[in-house]
């Protein structure tokens, strides 16, 4: 089979490469030039180079940014991007995440031996929307996966789908839709596609947890029934004409056929000379078609039974048990066999001849005693999967022989050396929910999680704009960001955090740059639970804002303080806010203080949004001295003489309704409410050609039911873009930057495709359906 990364860039690639064969079939030697000429072949053909190759130094030649395939993420808690800057040619991320990691969603292709993510301009990232249970070789260089999704780049697919061998999605395949499937196994044998998982019907059909499709087309082989099946199939394998399903099942066309049965191939009729042997109740959860020691074919069978042998038994093709009886003490997850040694993972911790053989074992495919033991994985084992002589192993543990490796690991086989596969994976992965196989000179991992290849960033993180790649030695904090600020060459950073690199800083920080150094002033905030959640600057200073906040360098300062650009010293600035901030917005002479607050300058009148001074504080008459968002006013965005505010109000006092956001004109000095919104707004971030991305937790603006999280509108008119992206869940923060919307909050997907925490945009994609 052609090598697969190959064909990757054959597709992606084409125009490039015909281009490129071209330049070197010429008879006539090109000209000597310069390869930096943007108008020479040889800056062509250094370009292609440089794509191709991932080339990151220094150069003339174009950068090829791989940005939008990277994510944040964080096992413990939900995953959060709060706060996105640009610095030269980085781009900066703060939030509520622990790490960052390749955002391929539930399906990867991987180095077979280090683990890392073929990069996706070889090999584009499938970007599965849901969970990844099984995957299967197609025998011509493709593969199936099958699981708990609704779309695979971008495109619908009801829990199965085919992946040709260039990554891209067989647009032929497809297979009756339905939302409550779930795809637990998949087997090809001959022309079909056999599915096992858990459904009550397939269509108009009503083939039940096990069916059949035609392997090129998708559509349902309706020859093949076996009428009901009263629980989940889990596994499939096949010997000659006939399939070995198990899973959780008791009954099978109404024949007692406990977790385990035979069935005919063609169609579907349970073979009752397979004598089930299982007691009641019985799950299995793999199957595998191996050898005995005189090569005789045998089903090996692991799961959770106590007979006719404990959580593991083999059977000869006829339903004959065998001797081989390793009784393993808990539930069998994973069966595979190497020549005579035949490997179990599972939640055990002792088989026959190891009282303590944790997880992992490998034993005599005759006596099913222990003969390899050395592992030492410290806990459940949910998949295992060999390839040529390595066996990948998947699972709830997090250590193999005293190394860290997150929930992946590959030993070779026979010997059991741990080799340097480490994907590197945010979660456990249960069962169903791995698979490991083939792929070129690579491997595919499906999986029940979103990401791999992820890297420790407590927080913080930045990216290489034109590689995609994060940057080492970057800060790290105890707690999370909430806003960034950037003030030359100095970052300055607000959230909940208390500690960066393990020296104090109690909500507020600043960065020196370009290397990302913590700066040697602590600003001493004190107030139990403080959290800053707004920076800006003007006339001088840095202004800072947020919660719980009491005092700065031990002087007084409620909620809201400024420091000077230059010395970092504590300004007069003093507004006294009796409440929250939780924006803050300069225009000339004046910091627009939004927020949670029910007094400012000690007068209990003002509440939630008003103007003051850049000197002392002191409030203006601006916006008005009456009329007061009745919430939180939480973003502020100065635009061509207006501010737009979004938060959580819904009224401004005197004036009416006003759903989660105004715009305030300086012309008329009136605000205005042609856009809102039926859910928090979070971020307004414009274009300088009039075009506004908002986001936050609402479903729609201006009535729109069909574009949650994130919408956009054109100032001026006010018409609403036909552009919805669908994030799954709320957008915090948005940035502007080399004529595209960074856009952060703390989504798993974005136009049906899997992100993590962030997608990059310019409002042409097509609506997201």
């Amino acid at each position: 089979m052609e090598d697969m990364r190959r064909l990757a860039k054959i597709s992606l690639s084409s125009f490039f490469l015909i281009l490129l064969l071209t330049a070197f079939t010429q008879c006539k030697p090109a000209d000597l030039e310069s390869t930096c000429d943007v108008k020479s072949e040889s800056f062509l053909l250094a370009s292609v180079v440089r794509l191709v190759t991932g080339d990151r130094s220094p150069s003339c030649l174009p950068a090829f940014s791989f940005l939008e395939e990277w994510g944040v993420y964080d096992s413990t808690s939900i995953p959060k991007v709060r706060s996105i800057l640009s610095y030269r040619n980085h781009i900066l991320m703060g939030g509520d995440f622990r790490k960052v990691g390749l955002s391929t969603g539930s399906v990867a292709v991987l180095d077979k031996n280090s683990g890392t993510a073929i990069p996706s301009r070889f090999c584009p990232f499938l970007k599965v929307k849901g969970e990844t249970y099984a995957a299967v070789p197609d025998g011509s260089g493709g593969f199936y996966i099958g699981g708990y999704f609704t779309h695979v780049q971008g495109i619908k697919r009801s829990q199965v789908a085919h992946i040709l061998p260039g990554c891209q999605l067989d647009p032929n395949f497809i297979v009756t839709e339905d939302a409550s499937r779930n795809v637990n196994a998949l087997l090809v044998l001959g022309d079909q596609l056999y599915i096992g998982g858990t459904f009550s019907s397939w269509g108009s059909s009503p083939q039940t947890n096990i069916a059949s499709v035609n392997r090129y087309t998708g559509e349902l082989n309706t020859s093949f029934y076996i009428g009901s099946i009263d629980g989940f199939v889990g596994t499939i394998v096949s010997f000659g004409n006939s399939l070995f399903i198990g899973g959780n099942f008791q009954f099978v066309n109404g024949i007692s056929r406990d977790g385990l049965a035979k069935l005919n191939a063609t169609t579907g009729a349970v073979d009752t000379g397979f004598t089930n042997q299982l007691n009641p109740g019985a799950t299995v959860n793999d199957l595998f078609l191996g050898t005995d020691p005189r090569g005789s074919p045998v089903i090996y069978v692991g799961g959770t039974f106590s007979t006719p042998r404990n959580n593991a038994a083999a059977f000869y093709p006829d339903g004959t048990i065998t001797s081989w009886a390793p009784n393993p003490n808990a539930t069998v997850e994973a069966i595979q066999q190497n020549e005579n040694t035949v490997y179990l993972g599972g939640s055990f911790t002792s088989v026959l001849g190891a009282p303590t053989a944790n997880y992992l074992v490998g034993v005599d495919n005759g006596s099913g005693n222990a003969v390899k033991n050395d592992f030492a994985l410290d806990l459940t084992v949910t998949s295992l999967h060999l390839i040529g002589n390595q066996l990948y192993a998947l699972g709830q543990f997090t250590m193999a022989k005293g190394i860290t490796r997150n929930y992946a690991a590959a030993f070779e086989v026979p010997s059991g050396t741990l080799t340097n596969w480490n994907p590197s994976l945010e979660e456990q992965i249960s069962n169903p929910g791995g698979a490991v196989i083939p792929f070129g000179n690579d491997v595919v991992l499906g999986f029940n999680r979103y990401g791999v290849n992820l890297i420790p960033k407590k927080h913080f993180v930045v990216f290489d704009e034109a590689t995609g790649y994060p940057l080492d030695n970057t800060p790290e904090f105890d707690f999370g960001i909430v806003t960034m600020h950037l003030k030359g060459d100095r970052l300055f950073l607000g959230g909940s955090f208390e500690t960066i690199n393990g020296n104090p800083r109690l909500g507020f920080a600043a960065i020196d740059l370009p290397h990302y150094q913590l700066n040697p002033t602590n600003f001493e905030l004190t107030g139990t639970g403080t959290e800053i959640r707004a920076i800006t600057n003007g006339n001088g200073q840095i202004f800072f804002g947020g919660a719980s906040m009491t005092a700065v360098k031990g002087q007084t300062r409620n909620a809201v303080a400024a420091i000077s650009e230059e010395t970092l010293t504590l300004t007069n600035w003093n507004p006294n806010l009796g409440g929250s901030a939780t924006s803050l917005l300069v225009v000339g002479d004046a910091v627009y203080i939004g927020g949670l607050y029910t007094s400012l300058n000690g007068n209990n009148t003002i509440a939630n949004y008003r103007a003051v001074d850049t000197v002392s504080g002191t409030a203006i008459s601006l916006p008005s001295t009456t009329n007061y968002p009745q919430s939180d006013v939480s973003v502020q965005t100065f635009y061509e003489g207006k501010i737009y505010l979004g938060g959580i109000f819904t009224t401004i006092s005197g004036l009416g309704t006003f759903s989660n956001f105004a715009i305030y004109d300086f012309a008329t000095n009136s605000y205005q409410n042609s856009i809102y919104a039926n859910g928090f707004v979070n971020a307004i971030t414009p274009a300088p050609d009039g075009r506004f991305l908002v986001g936050g937790s609402f479903t729609g603006l201006n009535g729109s039911t069909t574009k949650p999280y994130a919408s956009a509108f054109q100032t001026g008119s006010y018409n609403i873009l036909d552009w919805a992206p669908n994030p799954d869940s709320t957008v915090y923060t948005s940035f502007y930057h080399n004529g595209k919307w960074y856009v952060g909050g703390e989504f798993k997907y974005a136009f049906h495709k899997a992100y993590g925490g962030f997608f990059r945009t310019d409002l042409s994609e097509p609506p997201s359906n």
